[in-house]
Order: structure tokens, then C-alpha cells, then sequence
């Protein structure tokens, strides 16, 4: 198989997980305490607005999420097609305190 077509089957295997994900937790927010909307409304945001930047916030963070391990995997792929005995592997961060490894 193609490494194209190796990376096309994850983009898709990637969207369906991140579909999923998000639809799981629009589902949840349904039932989620709605107390919060009351300081956007004396902020000026209407409660449908609320609404909406809590979703688009939850959209955000899921997709950030998998975009990230998308390009990771996907990064792998490559170079594992062009060196087939490549590895991941994590090193020491020596450049800051907040990431012990890279």
C-alpha cells in the first residue's frame, strides 16, 4: 500500500474518532449545569451565544488534541516507509521545567 494511502486511511480513522468524540460530548453538555450562563448574560453574551462558545470551545480542544496525534502518527509513517528500523523515542528537555520530555 502506498504511504499516501496509509496516510489517508488515518486522516479518516483520525476524523471518525474525532466526530465521535465531539457528538459524545455535545451529548453530555446537554446535561451539563447551565449556572455559568448566567455571567454571560451579565457580560452581555446572550444564552444561545454561551452556548455555541461552549461547544466551539469543546470542538477546539478536541481538535487540537487530535490534530496533534494525527501529525505525530503520521510523521511516524513517513519515516518509518523511508527508514523501516526508525523509532520514537521521548529525550530529557534540557531548555525548560514545564515538558520533562520531548
Amino acid at each position: 500500500m502506498s504511504i499516501e494511502m496509509e496516510i489517508k486511511m488515518l486522516a479518516d480513522k483520525y476524523a471518525l474518532s474525532l466526530n465521535n468524540q465531539i457528538n459524545k460530548r455535545i451529548q453530555e453538555m446537554k446535561l451539563d449545569d447551565k449556572s455559568h450562563y448566567l455571567i454571560y448574560t451579565v457580560l452581555g453574551i446572550s444564552e444561545e451565544e454561551g452556548e455555541l462558545i461552549d461547544i466551539y470551545q469543546n470542538k477546539g480542544r478536541f481538535l487540537y488534541k487530535y490534530a496533534g496525534a494525527f501529525l505525530e502518527e503520521a510523521a511516524i509513517l513517513c519515516f518509518k516507509t523511508k527508514f523501516p528500523d526508525a523509532a520514537k523515542d521521548k529525550i530529557k528537555n534540557s531548555r525548560g521545567k514545564k515538558t520533562k520530555t520531548i
